[in-house]
């Protein structure tokens, strides 16, 4: 009896083989294109912020560069920042600084650090708590609080 290895088996035999292995390793790679991957994904953290019954809404992508983020104007009394530093869709922290304004500069008032995993949803998601800051001889008020979200989904 021959050796079937030795037999000189058809190379369509052969070839039949590598295709579906072929086959498999495509149907692979398309059913992980079409699955959900956080490597899609377009964060967006949303900050409302309230002072003197009035809100305004701060918009912060993923940034590599934290020191050309500026802090945004509230009522002209106080400043927001919200800082989501990472890259692309990998979301490494977030930070939110709230500053008073005074004659002599910006003076901090408050910073929140939140550290992965984040959970992004297509809705926009409760993120921070309801934040009451209160800052100057006058004891003003800022509130704010920020939604997760991700614009992709």
């Amino acid at each position: 009896m021959q050796d079937p290895r030795h037999s000189g088996a058809s190379p369509i035999h052969s070839t039949r083989r590598r295709s579906s292995s072929y086959g498999g390793i495509a149907c692979l790679l398309l059913a992980l294109l079409h699955a959900p991957h956080p490597a899609f994904a377009a964060p967006l953290l949303r900050c409302y912020a309230t002072y003197a019954d009035e809100t305004q809404i701060i918009d912060a992508r993923v940034s590599t560069d934290s020191y050309q983020l500026t802090p945004i104007d509230v009522g002209g009394r106080f400043k927001l920042k919200a800082e989501m530093h990472g890259q692309a869709s990998t979301i490494d922290y977030i930070k939110i600084y709230a500053y008073f304004q005074t004659a002599h500069g910006d003076v901090p008032i408050h910073e929140a650090s939140y550290y992965p995993p984040f959970q992004l949803k297509s809705e926009e998601t409760l993120f921070t708590p309801m934040n009451r800051l209160y800052a100057g001889p006058l004891e003003r008020q800022l509130q704010y609080h920020c939604t997760l979200q991700d614009k992709n989904k």
